[in-house]
């Protein structure tokens, strides 16, 4: 062992002894002065930050020599090299205070990083919430060429983020983005850590709390090219020329960084962040970093069911399944009204490609079938979906692999989530992609997914509901939509009310706002011998049958349908009474309705009929509803004409046991 002693003024005097026996100094190594390229991976070392302040005659001797180090510096000695912000005089240092940013939308606007072939940036952060954009800049932007010729708008960019509770770097020098996950553990703990980035040409060391994380950049390029401002904590909504690359998801998803920031180091120089705050006369952040006592969420701050989240000093609600937005779920949100035939359609002007989605909504509907809402492009077979299909949400994510030449995966993927969604009741949509993963919630039930092969981009023009309109890819469109819209949000943007308040330039729009009654395609009956044949109603294992109706009568065959023995299935109005009636081969059954008053009004009702695998049959009309199960036979074996409205002649002399009615239909059918 080797003793080592520390002497400060001569008075206090420390004694330790090496871990090893050595003798000498290697002649290899580096003397450093005042810091370290890395000091926050010195081993044993509970120091992060380099020395602050003045120093003088800084001093090296041994048996042999003695170097004058400091006098040595300001000569500019070959031997030596200066990093940083030097200056030989003793100044006061000012303090570098912290900075807290209190909301997503504040941002710093830092001075351009020149940083052509070296590079370094250290800082210390801390907060609570899972996402945020730390830091970002990037170069001017160049046409590329993919594989298949096609222009790809590309820029040299550098990015440090917080997701999902992880911190990532982000590099592209020129032939491809390099993301590096830098955390092992979750760093929104509230606690601060410390980050020390450094870059020599494409290679470097991303270090978080000591934890070295290699890196090389794609390419053969060794400059980074960077132009324009270095943002800290978010990016500007104003800046059109602000290019959001496709893999910094916080971009995407609008994900500014709420919480503290301090010592803010870029290739060995301070940054007084809290000069430049109040230089820029930025609002939403504060010169000091202190967490808040107490739970934010303690005083219920989120209205109208909102369910409240802790965040870093503030509360974060959300509104997803209230039919409310704004802070505090406080503003109602719009509500379009759908009847088959109308749509909304936004068109973005640029082609957005995405890796990561953010999706929300509110539906009601009467209807098994119908589009909710869909990314689609006007270039490729790109699209992400949202559609009930069987009383089911169903989620289609393709993403058009064919047309940019990479590896072709299985084909579109496919989620089903939810059921019996079509019962005229508010239900809260949500889709999550991140990059290769997926997830569908509807409203307590949620499915999750993973796609096949290495393409995660998705690009879209227009954001669509009610009608698909950008058909030219799709080999099968879904049905319209019969029902009602509300709280659509992607990526961070509320759709439907930006398209009311006039706020996109974009915006096709047929659909009615406002929670309108819905009736769609309406047929009148002005006889009780009219009736319409349709083709047979396919119920062989399960059925879903809805209809509008509006009269004044208070009898009617309504629909009618036979089959095989003595199969038939038939709705019909007794007394003002809807009545259903059916065969499955075991004896015919009926379920009479049980509103609380005749339904002859005048006024429009409606009517669900149901049965599923189960044999269970439901007949709802309106808001009540009965239901019966069925043993025996499970198969409902029709064929034939659907009769709607009525029968044709002399039918009405051979109608099953239990049907009353002996005449049609007199009123308004939809």
């Amino acid at each position: 062992l080797r003793q080592v002693t520390i002497s400060v003024d001569g008075i206090l005097t420390t004694t330790g002894y090496t871990q090893e026996d050595y003798t000498m100094l290697g002649s290899d190594d580096f003397f450093y002065v005042g810091g370290s390229p890395s000091t926050a991976d010195l081993p044993g070392s509970p120091v992060s930050n380099n020395f602050m302040g003045c120093l003088r005659e800084v001093v090296y001797k041994n048996n042999d020599i003695r170097l004058e180090l400091s006098r040595l510096a300001r000569i500019v000695d070959p031997k030596m090299k200066l990093h940083g912000d030097v200056v030989f005089k003793c100044e006061n240092v000012p303090t570098l205070d912290p900075i807290n940013f209190e909301n997503p939308d504040s941002y710093l606007a830092m001075p351009k990083w020149n940083t052509k072939r070296v590079g370094s940036i250290s800082f210390d952060f801390r907060t609570s919430e899972p996402n945020g954009l730390i830091l970002y800049t990037h170069g001017k932007p160049q046409d590329r060429r993919d594989a298949k010729g096609q222009k790809n708008n590309k820029v040299d960019f550098f990015a440090v983020e917080l997701l999902d509770g992880g911190l990532y770097l982000l590099l592209d020098m020129g032939s491809g983005t390099v993301k590096v996950k830098a955390t092992q553990a979750k760093v929104n703990d509230g606690a601060w850590h410390h980050v020390d980035i450094q870059r020599d040409g494409r290679s470097g060391i991303i270090s978080v709390n000591s934890r070295r994380t290699p890196f090389t950049a794609s390419g053969e390029n060794e400059i980074l090219d960077l132009e324009g401002d270095l943002y800290l904590g978010g990016l500007p909504d104003s800046r059109v020329d602000l290019v959001r690359p496709t893999e910094l998801w916080t971009a995407m998803l609008n994900y500014g960084y709420v919480g503290c920031i301090r010592d803010l180091f870029i290739d060995g120089r301070s940054n007084d962040i809290k000069q430049i705050a109040q230089s820029q006369n930025v609002t939403g952040i504060k010169s000091s970093c202190s967490k808040a006592t107490g739970k934010q969420c303690d005083s219920s701050p989120c209205k109208n069911n909102g369910v409240c989240k802790e965040g870093w000093n503030r509360f974060i609600c959300d509104c997803t399944g209230s039919g409310f937005w704004d802070s505090t779920c406080e503003r109602e949100a719009s509500i379009l009204s759908f009847d088959g035939s109308m749509y909304m359609k936004v068109v973005i002007p640029n082609i957005m490609h995405t890796e990561a989605e953010d999706v929300s909504l509110r539906f009601m509907s009467q209807r098994a079938f119908g589009l909710l809402m869909a990314a689609t492009s006007r270039e490729s077979a790109d699209t992400l979906r949202l559609e009930l299909d069987s009383g089911r949400v169903k989620l289609t994510v393709n993403l058009d692999c064919v047309r940019i030449n990479c590896n072709t995966s299985k084909g579109p993927e496919v989620l089903y989530a939810g059921q019996k969604l079509n019962d005229n009741e508010w239900h809260s949509v949500r889709v999550v992609r991140r990059g290769k993963n997926f997830k569908l919630i509807v409203d307590d039930d949620m499915a999750e997914g993973q796609m096949a092969g290495d393409h995660t981009r998705l690009e879209f023009s227009n954001v669509e509901t009610g009608i698909l309109t950008e058909k030219r890819f799709v080999s099968s469109a879904p049905s319209p939509f019969i029902g009602h819209l509300q709280s659509l949000k992607f990526n961070g943007l509320q759709y439907i009310d930006m398209c009311k308040n006039g706020d996109i330039d974009f915006c096709e729009l047929n659909a009615r706002f406002g929670m309108r009654f819905i009736v769609a395609d309406p047929v009148t009956f002005k006889t009780k011998g009219s009736y319409l044949g349709l083709a047979t109603l396919q119920a062989y294992t399960t059925m879903h049958l809805f209809f509008q109706f509006k009269t004044t009568s208070p009898d009617g065959f309504i629909i009618f349908n036979s089959g095989d023995g003595n199969d038939f299935i038939a709705v019909e109005l007794v007394k003002g009474f809807i009545h259903y009636v059916f065969d499955l081969g075991n004896g015919p059954s009926l379920l009479k309705g049980n509103s609380d008053n005749p339904l002859n009004d005048n006024q429009w009702h409606n009517v669900v009929i149901t049965r599923d695998a189960a044999n269970t049959h439901t007949l709802k009309v309106d808001t009540k509803s009965v239901t019966q199960n069925v043993n025996g036979a499970k198969n409902l074996d029709l064929k034939g004409d659907l009769f709607v409205g009525g029968l044709g002649p002399n039918m009405y002399q051979n109608l099953p046991k239990l049907v009353v009615s002996r005449e049609g239909f007199q009123g308004c059918l939809a």
